[in-house]
């Protein structure tokens, strides 16, 4: 049975989901010229984006063997299959999801994990996602948009801001990790299931918080209000996450991860209260 969704990413094809005896979520993959995303990339860009998008990253992930923290898991893989002409489907566990609310603890507790993940992939040299994001369509067509002196400001800094990220400690976490890719499943509710991760290349750390945040008060579940209470929530958990790995990361550092990251991915095209503090955000870091 084909499951509707709104195809933002170019890797995703079409998802699935299959019923009977042996239920499945089935997802394919594919390479980006193959999706009409593609076609809205500046064309200057489009042979970069064609050869360092990693679009079976999420597949690659999945047979990586990597050891999550207690507490997160991958959906069980029955198994991938290769179709060729640059598509992948992956038939994987249907989670059975819990209907609880994201309150504050559930955020500091997905926050604490996701630094013990990145703890465990914590090195590297910068990865191109960032970068390739900032050049890319929706900054391109959002640049021509911009309302407000703040916003002008900020696209002015965005340059300065990647820089800076760069000279930050890396990792490679999940980088998409909204709450809608933290399923919280019926028989472990304290626990989380991770989904639709993204770019498989390191990050500056504290850059999975961003997605975290935002999730929820970019589909307007969750007020643009409790942010900045939240953001230090989750700042603090994550840091704790890292020193449970060994890892004394400066507060400092993960905060500005967190803040200009999150700036450079979304402040020029989310709703505009949320776009006003994510840009607030990314002009004090």
């Amino acid at each position: 049975m084909p499951v509707r969704f709104t195809p933002t990413a170019p890797s995703t094809a079409a998802v699935y989901r299959v019923t009977g005896p042996r239920p499945a979520f089935v997802k394919i993959l594919q390479a980006p010229w193959h999706s009409a995303v593609f076609a809205t990339i500046p064309a200057g860009l489009r042979e970069r984006f064609a050869r360092e998008f990693p679009w079976r990253g999420e597949a690659d992930f999945l047979r990586s063997g990597f050891e999550l923290p207690p507490g997160l898991r991958t959906p069980a893989v029955f198994r991938i299959d290769e179709l060729g002409d640059d598509r992948v489907a992956m038939w994987l566990e249907d989670v059975r999801c819990a209907d609880l609310p994201w309150d504050p603890p559930r955020f500091e507790r997905a926050a604490y994990l996701l630094g013990r993940w990145a703890g465990r992939r914590l090195g590297g040299a910068p990865g191109p996602a960032l970068r390739i994001l900032a050049e890319g369509r929706l900054h391109l067509d959002a640049f021509t948009r911009l309302t407000s002196d703040d916003q002008r400001a900020l696209a002015r800094r965005v340059p300065d801001l990647l820089d800076r990220l760069d000279a930050l400690p890396q990792t490679t976490g999940h980088h998409d990790a909204c709450p809608q890719n933290l399923l919280v499943p019926c028989d472990e509710p304290d626990t989380f299931v991770v989904i639709d991760v993204g770019w498989q290349c390191p990050l500056p750390v504290g850059s999975d918080l961003g997605q975290l945040l935002v999730g929820p008060a970019d589909e307007g579940s969750l007020p643009v209000a409790a942010l900045p209470a939240l953001r230090e929530l989750v700042l603090d958990a994550y840091q704790d996450g890292l020193r449970a790995e060994g890892h004394a990361i400066n507060r400092a550092e993960i905060a500005f991860g967190c803040d200009a990251s999150l700036a450079v991915r979304s402040a020029f095209h989310t709703l505009p209260e949320l776009s006003a503090y994510l840009t607030r955000l990314g002009l004090a870091a």
